[in-house]
């Protein structure tokens, strides 16, 4: 055999407590109708960036698209010009180099030739003999030896003095080409550098920029939560309303439940008796 019970959970506050609720609902009710709360943010949560890492972005673009050289590209362009130009030696040499005569080698000469034809003629003359045609042929012959003689040493003087002065003019070229190079090459590095400082520089300066958009970017996030606050204040404050009522009612309501059970021995009985009244 087996019976029924049966049981029934109401869950309600307790009489105090329900004045609470209502007054939590009602309040709900009243804001919501009003539209308080639930805004959107409309500016922006995004901080500006600072002056200073606008600054170091300027200053990296810069150092990008073009090197600053305006204080040594003139200085070593003037250094390269002037060791590649015509040099002291060049040009004080290049008369010589050519192969011009000595502009003083004709005075030299007819003053060495007068010298001789005085002293055939003095002789000439001690001799009875003067203007005789022995006289004429000796002072020929004797001025003829000394002009070629003359003539001959110093073109072998100026071939020399060509090649000497030609050699040191090409020193002094050469020379000037490797100042020239040593100016270019002290110019491109001295860009590299420059190079180098502006991309230093411009990083410190985007280092300091980036510590203030940190900071920018914590405060407008504050006021962003301020904001949010503020508005859902009413909100808030009904929240702790139904907070208190619920934690100060506690569990409460009654229960009602159906359960079945069964008998067997009393089931057995049951048979027996219906077998023993035959």
């Amino acid at each position: 055999m087996s019976s029924k019970t049966s049981s029934t959970t109401e869950s309600k506050p307790p009489a105090w407590a329900k004045p609470m609720f209502k007054l939590a609902g009602q309040e709900g009710l009243n804001l919501y109708n009003t539209g308080a709360g639930g805004n959107a943010y409309t500016g922006s949560t995004v901080a500006d960036l600072s002056g200073t890492t606008m600054s170091g972005i300027n200053n990296l673009a810069q150092a990008g698209a073009n090197t600053n050289t305006a204080g040594t590209r003139p200085l070593f362009q003037g250094i390269g010009a002037a060791a590649t130009g015509p040099s002291f030696a060049e040009q004080n040499l290049s008369g010589i180099a050519s192969g011009a005569d000595n502009p003083y080698f004709e005075q030299a000469l007819e003053g060495q030739l007068g010298k001789t034809a005085s002293k055939v003629q003095s002789q000439f003359a001690g001799a009875g003999r003067y203007g005789s045609g022995a006289n004429v042929g000796a002072l020929t012959g004797e001025l003829g030896n000394i002009r070629s003689n003359a003539l001959s040493n110093q073109w072998n003087q100026n071939i020399q003095n060509q090649l000497a002065a030609t050699g040191q003019m090409d020193s002094a070229r050469q020379a000037g080409l490797g100042l020239g190079l040593n100016a270019t090459n002290a110019m491109a590095g001295q860009d590299q550098k420059q190079f180098e400082n502006a991309l230093t520089g411009a990083g410190a300066t985007l280092q300091a920029g980036g510590l203030l958009d940190n900071q920018a970017q914590k405060q407008l996030s504050d006021q962003v939560n301020a904001w949010y606050e503020q508005d859902n204040q009413d909100w808030n404050r009904l929240g702790l309303l139904t907070s208190a009522a619920s934690g100060a009612a506690g569990p409460y309501g009654t229960q009602r439940g159906t359960s079945t059970t069964s008998n067997p021995m009393g089931a057995i009985g049951a048979v027996g008796s219906m077998f023993g009244g035959k």
